[in-house]
């Protein structure tokens, strides 16, 4: 063909040109390897077609050269060899364009076998794609104008669409899928005449909505096949401007409504919804102004297109509302970035999403599936995000959550007491308290579809319950009594919760209600300088709090009595305080009855002894800074403490208790050196008992000896000088006997450590001011130094 070119020979071109094309008939080849050999003869008909360009070398007029293409014998050819002369002959202005374009685009019917026609109707495109009457173009005039333009692109579009949907029905039903793929490969050959639709001049905004679109839409409407429509209606937003969208936005949204229920609207709707948003940020006020109520439009049109996903699909015949939900969350995304202040519009997406999930109930479906279920928490999460509480005095937030699982519920609870905690948003209302822990019920309490094994994994459960807990720290309000409805209003959900949540969540409630003490405290103070008119007396008054700590930790006292101990102890010690204070005697008999739950408790509820070994400690703690309790109680408790410690089955515990409640009698409230002799005499009998039976146990001696120092040091008179040798020389005794023993030797080397401390703290002691200290000192020293 190129030797043909090059002599001018007309007729020997075109002879080899058509057995050129000729291969092109080929139906052994798959669509990739037809388009290969596709761009192969396309590249080798541009000579030709420069060929005809030029009339000096072919010397005839265009329209013989026109008409003798056609005498070609095969079809194929001869449309092909059609499509290159109609290329040149529109160029040479010999005839109107217009009449050119329309017979060449009527004869290329003639090939209706779908790959080849297709790529004929591509070639056509290709060819002619800059020889249309296009407005301001030099063809237009005698040779036509826009319409004809938008014709010839249109009908090749409708063709190639057309020829493109019939692939998936050549060859055996058995290879549908490898078709289907193929298919998915050739789209870009239909969507290049929606490019060039989009690349006419004249393709005006008037022109594109009153005549172009219309014309686009019913045509990709009415080809009932999914792959098509998915494919086009996307090119459609990707290949128009904009403002053209803005404009039409009703059109396309109306032809989305009557697309088939199989075509995914998601990715539609997301890249059209971006676009528009994309666009009006940055567009100029008029004309955002112009582009109407875009949300009412949106939501008007999507209420068909989402019950589509109530249809039956697929071969299971079984509705699948994931998709829709999709769309919904998609246009939740579009809606917040485009009007950040309209809340309520929120609330009407999640009306939607409720009304939906209810009409697919109604159609008796399966549950919902894990996808929709993720659909309907990335709905609910957005909202969460930016409007934490506020999300509640919407009216269909909680409505979309009750069609969610107990698990993902529950998530969607947590998600929300994160969002609160983490962006420290304050608790300042009873009725937002209310209606948040209605919505976070699944972690608060056990519903009608909580699992049995609920609370089986028990670190899970233990971070669930402490996030929750942490909400009782965001209670915040200046007015005392308006805090303390808060709490009491947790403090009843709470309750609800069982024991296994009771241990986490009654804890900050106590403390959150111990809190309003120094608040309650100090406005009762600032009422007395300024005047009731100034700052009212408070409603809640202080023993009201005490009286709501009592509920609570009694509440708590089966389910955790460790805890409720130590929480006893608090608000003994709190109630302490107050009374200090305060000084009238009102808060004395509270602090009593405080000390008195917690013996009630360790009695009754605490049997293990390594547990009442430490509670005991905790109570001498305790006691040992309380100060304003009378003095007949004081002794009624330290007695009965002390008693407990004597009774414990362990001896070596025993010894320590004991040695720990002689505390009970040297301290703030009770100075009573015999007591604590007393105490000590005891210590001193059961560690000799120990010690004797198990060497081992020969730190009990040290230990008993750093009491001593202690209750000398502090002046207990009952303490002398004389025992301290005594005791010092029994304990250098028993670790050099524990020494020898190979059994105790171990815990020896221990006690003789620990021994070695105490006699450097002795030394310091010798520089002590007190004349009987230092001369004490020094005689111990010199017995130590003797041994």
């Amino acid at each position: 063909m190129k030797k043909a070119i090059d002599g001018d020979n007309v007729r020997e071109a075109l002879k080899n040109a058509s057995n050129m094309i000729c291969e092109l008939r080929t139906s052994l080849l798959s669509p990739k390897n037809y388009f290969e050999l596709y761009m192969q003869v396309f590249n080798e008909m541009q000579h030709l077609s420069g060929f005809f360009g030029d009339k000096n070398r072919h010397k005839k007029k265009m329209i013989d050269l026109y008409e003798s293409v056609q005498h070609a014998g095969n079809i194929l050819p001869r449309l092909y060899l059609l499509a290159t002369v109609a290329a040149a002959y529109i160029k040479s202005l010999e005839a109107p364009a217009k009449e050119i374009l329309k017979d060449v685009n009527e004869l290329c019917k003639g090939v209706q076998h779908p790959l080849r026609g297709l790529f004929l109707r591509y070639y056509l495109s290709q060819m002619l794609k800059d020889k249309l009457p296009d407005t301001g173009s030099g063809f237009e005039g005698e040779g036509g104008d826009i319409n004809d333009a938008f014709d010839f692109i249109f009908t090749n579009f409708n063709e190639s669409n057309r020829l493109w949907v019939r692939i998936q029905n050549q060859g055996p039903a058995r290879e549908k899928d490898r078709r289907e793929r193929e298919r998915h490969d050739l789209r870009v050959l239909v969507g290049a005449n929606l490019v060039r639709l989009s690349q006419l001049d004249g393709m005006t905004m008037e022109f594109y909505a009153e005549t172009a679109l219309p014309k686009i839409l019913d045509h990709i409407v009415s080809v009932k096949d999914q792959m098509s429509q998915q494919y086009l209606l996307e090119s459609m937003i990707q290949v128009f401007p904009d403002e053209f969208h803005i404009r039409t936005l009703e059109q396309m949204l109306s032809a989305y409504a009557r697309a088939l229920p199989s075509v995914d609207m998601k990715p539609i709707m997301v890249t059209l919804m971006n676009r528009l948003a994309n666009y009006l940020s940055e567009a100029d006020p008029e004309k955002v102004q112009s582009a109407g109520d875009i949300f009412t439009l949106f939501r008007t049109h999507l209420q068909g297109i989402l019950e589509r996903a109530l249809q039956p699909q697929g071969a299971t015949g079984a509705a699948d509302i994931a998709p829709a939900l999709e769309v919904l969350a998609a246009f939740m995304q579009f809606t917040v970035s485009l009007y950040p202040d309209q809340v309520h519009y929120v609330d009407i997406i999640l009306g939607s999403a409720a009304d939906l999930l209810r009409k697919f109930n109604e159609t008796g479906s399966c549950a919902l599936s894990e996808k929709a279920v993720d659909q309907v928490g990335e709905l609910l999460a957005g909202p969460m995000k930016t409007l934490a509480l506020g999300v509640l005095k919407m009216e269909h937030f909680a409505a979309l959550v009750s069609f969610l699982n107990f698990e993902t519920r529950k998530q969607v609870s947590l998600s929300m007491v994160t969002a609160i905690v983490e962006e420290d948003r304050p608790l300042n209302s009873v009725e937002d308290v209310k209606a948040l822990f209605n919505f976070i019920s699944p972690l608060v309490k056990d519903e009608a579809d909580t699992p049995a094994d609920e609370g089986k994994d028990k670190a899970r459960f233990a971070e669930e319950q402490q996030k929750v807990c942490k909400l009782v720290h965001q209670v915040r309000h200046e007015d005392t009594d308006v805090e303390y409805q808060i709490l009491t209003e947790m403090r009843g959900f709470f309750g609800q919760g069982g024991p296994q949540r009771l241990i986490f969540s009654l804890q900050p409630i106590f403390f959150g209600a111990l809190g309003l003490v120094p608040k309650i405290h100090a406005r009762e103070k600032r009422r007395q300088e300024e005047g009731d008119e100034v700052v009212p007396p408070p409603a809640i008054s202080l023993k009201k709090v005490f009286q709501f700590l009592h509920r609570t930790n009694t509440a708590l006292m089966q389910s955790s009595p460790e805890v409720a101990l130590q929480l006893w102890l608090t608000a003994s010690v709190v109630a302490d305080q107050v009374e200090r204070v305060e000084q009238q005697g009102g808060f004395e008999p509270i602090c009593y009855e405080f000390l008195t739950q917690a013996l009630v408790l360790f009695e009754e509820e605490i049997s293990d002894s390594s547990k009442q070994y430490k509670g005991i400690h905790a109570i001498v703690g305790t006691l040992c800074k309380i100060v304003a309790l009378d003095p007949e109680n004081f002794d009624n408790v330290s007695q009965k403490i002390t008693r407990h410690a004597a009774k414990l089955l362990k001896k070596p515990m025993q010894c320590r208790a004991v040695s720990a409640c002689s505390q009970l009698f040297w301290c703030d409230a009770r100075r009573d050196a015999k007591r604590v002799r007393e105490c000590l005499e005891r210590c001193v009998k059961t560690c000799e008992a120990v010690v004797q039976s198990d060497p081992a146990q020969t730190g009990l001696w040290v230990e008993m000896l750093d009491r001593y120092i202690y209750y000398f040091e502090t002046n207990c008179e009952e303490v002398d000088v004389d025992f301290l040798q005594r005791l010092l020389a029994i304990c250098l005794e028993h670790i050099n006997f524990a020494l020898r023993d190979q059994q105790a030797e171990k815990e020896a080397k221990k006690a003789q450590a620990h021994l070695e401390s105490t006699v450097a703290y002795l030394k310091k002691m010798k520089e002590s001011r007190s004349p009987r200290t230092r001369n004490t000192i020094s005689r111990h020293l010199l017995l130590l130094a003797m041994h």
